[in-house]
């Protein structure tokens, strides 16, 4: 496992650079953020969340999403039962194509099907997003009563995030096998975890 590991930290990492680089208003980092991280943080990446990815071939990835373990520290709710997802991305020129839904949908079902207790994911959008937050209303995320004012680089900004939830159905938020296998035949692409043999 730690070459194929070392591999898909490798491709995490070049994802997530090439994500920033496209869509820096989206990342709360920099290029040179990302790029400054050593293997090992990569690696601890796919180690503690699940990284779903669109791929085509074995590196080019075209799309990314995480699901991640409630905060113990900041976050009020129950690690059993509930995932937040971020780093929601898919390249330019393959968006409105319908990709990030069944990604979404994709790291949804990973995540359901290694913790069948899961009953909440949550997110966090700029208001500013309206083609993120009509993606996440489709997929069935509502916002909460939550928002927070955001700081870059230890300034306040005008920018503010709110906080969506999903309550979580297997029998309806689940990936779309026959969609999945259209984007393999009219993109050539697949998608997988990261870190899973």
């Amino acid at each position: 496992m730690g070459a194929a590991l070392d591999r898909d930290a490798r491709i995490l990492q070049d994802a997530l650079r090439h994500a920033v680089g496209t869509s820096p208003d989206s990342f709360m980092k920099t290029v040179e953020d990302v790029e400054a991280q050593p293997l090992d943080y990569w690696i601890n990446e796919i180690r503690s969340s699940t990284w779903a990815v669109a791929q085509r071939g074995m590196e080019e990835v075209v799309g990314v999403v995480a699901g991640r373990l409630p905060d113990s520290d900041k976050d009020p709710e129950d690690q059993e039962f509930t995932r937040y997802i971020g780093s929601v991305w898919i390249t330019p020129e393959l968006r409105r194509r319908g990709l990030a839904k069944r990604l979404i949908n994709y790291l949804l079902e990973t995540e359901y099907r290694n913790n069948q207790q899961i009953r909440q994911f949550l997110l966090w959008v700029f208001s500013t997003n309206s083609p993120a937050i009509k993606l996440y209303e489709h997929i069935g995320f509502l916002p909460t009563q939550e928002s927070n004012l955001l700081r870059r680089n230890g300034q306040s900004t005008a920018e503010v995030e709110i906080k969506y939830c999903l309550d979580f159905d297997a029998t309806v938020h689940t990936a779309d096998e026959d969609a999945r296998g259209q984007d393999r035949q009219l993109y050539s692409v697949t998608y997988r975890v990261l870190g899973e043999p």
